[in-house]
């Protein structure tokens, strides 16, 4: 089977090696596109890098038109020549829904895996997708829901989390303090700082000895520097490695908030972006009053957010001193965290992924 993939950003590059990983179990496979390292990694031709392209907001995405424009070309002058069996769209919305439409004007299977988010803020895009796509797998199930009101075709493969986080970590009270600040630079750039200047306190009054901080191999170590120069603090490769010893974690609202509490680790979630693609965003969104994804796809509060300018010192230091103390607040934070673990199904998820689009590929799916 051949596919021409896009995927446009380090959440989905992970996620679509692990489902490409599947796949080569099942049939022989040619996979070739836009992605990195993970996809490489799962035997894919890396015809564009996703790390010349991923990008946070919609103000970040404004002033790179030009980068984006040249992508989409070349984009389609590769699915052209590759001429595959399907297009394996993963994630990326502002660029792979568009793609999705040009593809499907020209005769391509076209399969999405891993909804857009347009249940929030993109419910004017269910048109396009009812257009453009043939296949979208959801890792959510109230998102099935949601696409058969608009009559789209949607399975639930489960979350992958399921499988990479079959039991939670051993989380004691008043030991280490964990900074999840993201994998894109402009939110480690906003965020980093704050997560510092609030560890130093939490040191200085004797709530912590240390901290970890997560940090992305797809940001220059530059990014990084307040951090590795201030005493008792550790960078680390992995969100794991992160959380291993800490008490508590100050997380970067997105996939890493599911991960924290799947680890079992009392959080709170941070979102910083710029006032401009804030702004922009809140016009859009509708419909979900939390942006933390593990308050999302529970509906309820599984962990406290700040957001934009309540992003700083004071705040992160109050709502911090009672999760890494043994108080009432930490034990119901680490009760709420088992509604994460039901919420994203399963194990198996990538292999379920990967049956669909072979399914699909052989429309035998009914």
């Amino acid at each position: 089977m051949k596919i021409v993939i896009s995927a446009g950003d380090p959440s989905g590059d992970v996620r679509g090696g692990e489902l490409l990983q599947e796949l080569r179990k099942m049939t022989t496979l040619e996979v070739s596109g836009l992605g990195g390292r993970n996809i490489e990694a799962a035997g894919g031709e890396i015809a564009f890098s996703l790390y010349e392209y991923s990008l946070m907001g919609f103000s970040e995405v404004l002033s790179s038109l030009g980068k984006f424009h040249r992508l989409r070309r070349g984009m389609r002058s590769h699915i052209l020549s590759a001429d595959p069996d399907i297009l394996l769209l993963v994630d990326y919305p502002g660029f792979n829904i568009p793609l999705a439409g040009w593809a499907k004007r020209r005769g391509y299977r076209v399969v999405y895996y891993i909804s857009p988010q347009l249940w929030a803020w993109g419910r004017n895009r269910v048109r396009k997708i009812r257009r453009s796509v043939d296949l979208m797998i959801t890792l959510f199930g109230f998102e099935v829901d949601f696409y058969s009101k608009y009559g789209i075709r949607a399975v639930c493969s489960g979350h992958p989390l399921a499988d990479s986080i079959p039991k939670t970590l051993e989380s004691e009270p008043c030991r280490e303090i964990a900074f999840l600040p993201g994998s894109r630079r402009q939110e480690i750039s906003l965020l980093l700082e704050p997560m510092m200047d609030s560890f130093i306190i939490l040191r200085d009054w004797g709530f912590v000895s240390s901290a970890s901080v997560a940090v992305s191999p797809d940001v220059p170590p530059e990014y990084y520097e307040r951090a590795a120069k201030l005493e008792d603090v550790r960078l680390v490769d992995s969100v794991k490695d992160a959380l291993a010893e800490a008490s508590a974690a100050v997380v970067c609202s997105g996939t890493a908030t599911l991960e924290t509490a799947m680890w079992k680790i009392p959080f709170i979630i941070t979102y910083r972006t710029s006032r401009l693609t804030y702004f922009l965003a809140r016009m859009l969104v509708r419909g979900v009053s939390n942006i933390g994804m593990a308050n999302i796809v529970t509906g309820s509060e599984i962990a406290r957010e700040l957001i934009q300018n309540d992003v700083n010192t004071d705040n992160i230091v109050n709502f911090m001193k009672p999760l890494i103390q043994d108080t009432e607040t930490r034990r119901e934070s680490l009760n709420r965290m088992e509604l994460v673990r039901k919420a994203l199904g399963d194990k198996g998820s990538s292999r379920r992924a990967a049956q669909y689009v072979l399914q699909e590929a052989s429309n035998e799916i009914s």
